[in-house]
């Protein structure tokens, strides 16, 4: 039996959906499916109920699902505690952070950190939001730095792993301007003259975060997929090349929308405010990371 099959079935378990599970955990179709039936074939017996409309427990998976998460915690903070006993030295901090507030708001923070702080030893991996979910739970980092909205939430426990909110972020549809000086493109569009949309990939935080927006805007818009990408950075080379609409969280831009090279391309019905939090488990033992956290309790610059 592997650990990943036990994730992948709690995830299921929870999101109530293979397709939704399988973007959570970033895996395909498929794959959670081979998983679930290998785990099932291990147990020696059905935990999904597949006469049913969407995902149903068996007996057995209901009872199965309460031991699969003791277990996982156990094994959870078992590694931590192993990891903390094998530490990377004094002053030593595991970072995991969402690939665009690595380029954009983490530089910036850490900087004004080690003011406080002094010198201090940074392992920074950029991520996707679930990736660093599930680094943060499994130990491999100290703390994550992600952006959050309340109708897409990280589905982490708060009574294991709180959180602080450093500061909000808006996330807005943006276009080169044309010979005019206007948006070359903007929203809603209209039927007979389709918005080309550059879109980030599927499973990507920002991308549900598009939907959403889009979802909850009081009209229709009328636009065509013509790029999709992971990292805002190349969304945002896109966008300056004149390739179409797209959106960015505006700490991203600031430069670009001072020097007129990108416009607001949308009221602001198209645009919505994301949280930059940082969670920690309450439970890691790094004094660093103590003395981290109380110094952006007492803090409130940072």
């Amino acid at each position: 039996m592997q650990i990943k099959w036990i994730e992948d079935f709690l995830s299921l378990s929870e999101a109530g959906a293979f397709s939704r599970a399988a973007e959570l955990r970033n895996v395909s179709q498929p794959t959670l499916s081979r998983h679930i039936q290998s785990l099932e074939d291990w147990l020696g017996v059905e935990l999904i109920d597949r006469r049913s409309q969407g995902v149903t427990l068996t007996t057995s998976g209901r009872l199965f699902r309460n031991f699969a998460a003791d277990m996982l915690r156990r094994t959870y903070e078992m590694r931590s505690v192993l990891r903390g006993q094998a530490a990377a030295g004094v002053n030593s901090v595991r970072f995991s952070v969402a690939h665009t507030l690595a380029f954009t708001f983490f530089p910036r923070w850490l900087k004004q950190l080690k003011t406080i702080l002094g010198p201090v030893t940074t392992r920074v991996e950029a991520v996707n939001i679930q990736e660093g979910a599930m680094a943060l739970t499994e130990g491999v980092s100290d703390l994550l730095l992600i952006y959050h909205h309340p109708q897409l939430p990280t589905l982490l426990d708060p009574a294991r792993y709180i959180h602080l909110v450093l500061a909000k972020d808006r996330i807005l549809p943006l276009s080169a301007p044309d010979e005019k000086g206007r948006p070359q493109y903007k929203l809603p569009g209209r039927p007979e003259a389709t918005v080309p949309m550059l879109a980030y990939s599927s499973g990507t935080y920002l991308r549900h975060v598009v939907e959403m927006i889009l979802l909850s805007a009081g009209q229709r818009c009328h636009f065509d997929r013509t790029f999709d990408t992971h990292m805002a950075e190349a969304l945002k080379a896109m966008i300056i090349g004149g390739h179409g609409l797209g959106w960015l969280p505006e700490s991203c831009v600031e430069r670009e929308l001072a020097e007129g090279k990108l416009l607001p391309a949308g009221s602001a019905e198209w645009s919505s405010i994301l949280e930059v939090r940082l969670y920690r488990a309450v439970d890691n033992g790094n004094a660093t990371v103590d003395k981290l956290w109380a110094s952006l309790l007492g803090t409130s610059s940072l």
